[in-house]
């Protein structure tokens, strides 16, 4: 199933062959749309109201393209819904929680991420380094113009979101944890099949630059805000999501999914 109920996408190809996480675009997408909008009403913002300002009615429709490829766009779709409003809540979290969602939809940004987990802070990240993990990751796959497009995208991506510092050379840096980026990151980890300690210690807190200890104080945090039920006594570490969803994605995680 290339794209599931709760909005996670399985292709082999990814926006960042085509462009970076847009997050310029999807900040104001989300600031000057409701946050029930259709994906309907998202197209026509995007393309017939040229809500984002694009010179032409082709790149408008790219623009559309990708965006929905990234984010899914689709208010019935669970991680969709959850990230415009947690972005309401708390708009300084929008960048890490967008990462979250895009990871979990973009393949060549997950196979990039293998590079960055393995640099050290203030380590150098040399153009070559991203373009010949891409390689490995996708042998004979990809052209080297495709490779070099997709290195960059991706680099701009993780520079966003406060992975790497820098323009032409980049540097690795440590993102800033915010509580509720974290709780995204541990829901998505959640509807990914993720749960108890290993949650905490998994791909999904490193994305939001957290440690197990930080995650878990993130979760009490939204426990107190009343956006999920969290337990973490004796070394056991209980997580309940279900006040984010809807009935019928509760029987699809549980049950019938």
């Amino acid at each position: 199933m290339l794209n599931d109920p709760f909005g996670f996408y399985h292709a082999t190809t990814g926006v960042h062959m085509s462009r970076s996480m847009m997050l310029d675009e999807l900040t104001v997408l989300l600031k000057s749309t409701r946050m029930d909008a259709s994906q309907d009403a998202l197209q026509r913002a995007i393309v017939e109201e040229n809500l984002l300002g694009k010179p032409t009615m082709s790149s408008r429709k790219w623009t559309y393209k990708h965006l929905r490829r990234a984010y899914a766009l689709d208010a019935s779709k669970v991680l969709w819904r959850t990230l415009r409003r947690f972005a309401e809540m708390e708009p300084q979290a929008l960048p890490l929680m967008a990462l979250v969602l895009v990871y979990s939809r973009d393949l060549q940004l997950r196979k990039s991420f293998d590079l960055i987990t393995t640099l050290k802070t203030g380590e150098e990240l040399g153009r070559m380094r991203m373009e010949e993990t891409l390689v490995a990751a996708f042998p004979d796959k990809y052209s080297k113009a495709v490779i070099q497009g997709t290195s960059r995208h991706v680099n701009t991506t993780w520079t966003w979101t406060g992975h790497l510092t820098g323009r032409s050379l980049k540097h690795r840096t440590r993102p800033k944890p915010h509580w509720l980026a974290t709780t995204y990151a541990m829901f998505v980890g959640y509807l990914a099949g993720v749960r108890g300690q290993v949650l905490l210690d998994s791909v999904y807190s490193r994305l939001v630059g957290v440690d197990p200890m930080t995650a878990a104080d993130h979760l009490s945090t939204a426990s107190a805000h009343g956006l999920l039920r969290f337990r973490n006594a004796g070394g056991v570490v209980e997580t309940d999501f279900t006040a984010l969803l809807q009935p019928a994605e509760q029987l699809m995680l549980h049950g019938a999914y």
